[in-house]
């Protein structure tokens, strides 16, 4: 079984502003996510009846 040494592992300038952009990128497209998602549920509750309508007129009907 191979032991790991400390070795002193540099990025280059241009590799470390690859990981980083990339790192950017990810970020921005989690928190789009999380906006689509938050402006869905606030459209789709648009569309729902809230539960004391839908007893009151259940109720009316009878």
């Amino acid at each position: 079984m191979k032991t790991l040494q400390n070795t002193d592992i540099r990025l280059t300038d241009a590799l470390e502003r690859q990981l980083l952009q990339e790192a950017i990128e990810a970020q921005q497209e989690y928190a789009l996510d999380r906006a689509i998602k938050g402006l869905l549920k606030k459209v789709a509750s648009f569309f729902r009846t809230p539960e004391g309508r839908v007893h009151q007129t259940v109720r009316t009907a009878h």
